[in-house]
């Protein structure tokens, strides 16, 4: 009788451990379909750090040596600006912020570039997150770079609009009265477009030469994004900018610039990728160096010194100061930093 009672306890145990492990199982299954189990504290958060209705929101991100700025629009939408090199730390930082500001959508996902410091983490934001339009580089080998690849094959599956990031795409919105506008590279129509010489000889000075500028502004500050735009780049868009008085066409109404709040530098502010023209022309109020630990020994002192003849003492960089953040309201602006 002991015997039989034994065998029953341990039968039963057995029983009782296999139908948790395959509750756990399934669990897991089932979380992972929303919610990447990796991941999963990043989606643990009982406080929101929502951005207000009516205030604009931009966090240049620290995910080490890479580009990922969250810009957080006045009436409620999100722009992703790069994703970063896609290691796990750098899509962990991305999801938990993402997901403390309640964000579930990314209404404009900007690739600026095939890189991987740019593109990196984009695939992972593709296959958790919703994505509204996606303006992306034109390119004819989709395997230019393995993070483009990754990138574009989980994009192509999310439903996105897929547009060509190109110049004078963008949008207005004038309930809100902000707007954003691809300034750089030049039509994919013209034959000297950037992303032809990209695609025919994918070399790293031909690659940069295709980055994504882009502008966005709400009342009365401006902000640019370079990527990794070379100097040559910097100095069209600084005399397109001349040329049209400080006017652009974006959704078929004609705006015109406000003074640059904030430029974020383009190629972790390498050396010579800073035109002196286009600091001059847009009147630049402060800088970000989004940067991390790298072998380019970017950026120097002299490059440091360098912009500071523009924007003095409020220059920041995402190695030394953390994310930093800007948010415009009541027409001012603040800059904070995380560290």
């Amino acid at each position: 009788m002991k015997r039989k009672k034994k065998t029953y306890r341990r039968r039963r145990k057995i029983i009782v451990t296999l139908s948790v492990v395959a509750a756990v199982m399934i669990a897991l299954i089932i979380t992972n379909v929303f919610i990447p189990v990796i991941y999963f504290t990043a989606y643990v958060h009982f406080k929101k750090d929502e951005n207000p209705l009516g205030q604009l929101r931009v966090r240049y991100l620290d995910v080490g040596f890479g580009d990922c700025t969250l810009v957080e629009l006045p009436d409620g939408k999100t722009m992703l600006i790069d994703g970063g090199a896609g290691t796990y730390s750098n899509v962990y930082k991305l999801l938990d912020v993402l997901n403390k500001s309640n964000i579930d959508k990314i209404d404009y996902l900007f690739c600026t570039s095939v890189k991987s410091e740019h593109c990196g983490a984009l695939a992972e934001v593709a296959r958790y997150k919703k994505i509204g339009t996606a303006y992306v580089p034109q390119v004819t080998n989709l395997y230019i770079t393995d993070e483009f690849a990754a990138f574009y094959s989980e994009l192509s599956k999310s439903g996105a609009d897929i547009q060509i990031a190109q110049f004078g795409v963008g949008a207005y919105n004038s309930e809100y009265g902000y707007s954003f506008m691809v300034m750089s590279p030049m039509s994919a129509e013209l034959p000297e477009c950037e992303y032809h010489s990209m695609n025919a000889a994918p070399t790293e000075f031909n690659i940069n030469n295709a980055s994504v500028v882009l502008w966005l502004q709400y009342d009365g500050h401006g902000f640019m994004f370079l990527g990794d735009a070379t100097d040559s780049v910097q100095l069209g868009v600084a005399e397109t900018i001349r040329l049209e008085k400080g006017v652009y066409k974006v959704d078929g109404v004609s705006v015109q610039m406000s003074p640059c709040a904030v430029i974020k530098t383009a190629n972790h502010c390498a050396a010579d990728y800073a035109e002196p023209r286009l600091y001059d022309i847009l009147s630049v109020g402060a800088a970000v160096i989004s940067v991390g630990e790298n072998a380019k020994s970017c950026p120097s002192l002299t490059d440091i010194a360098n912009l500071q003849l523009y924007v003095g003492n409020n220059l920041f960089r995402t190695d030394m100061h953390g994310t930093v953040t800007v948010t415009v309201y009541a027409a001012d602006y603040k800059i904070s930093k995380e560290k």
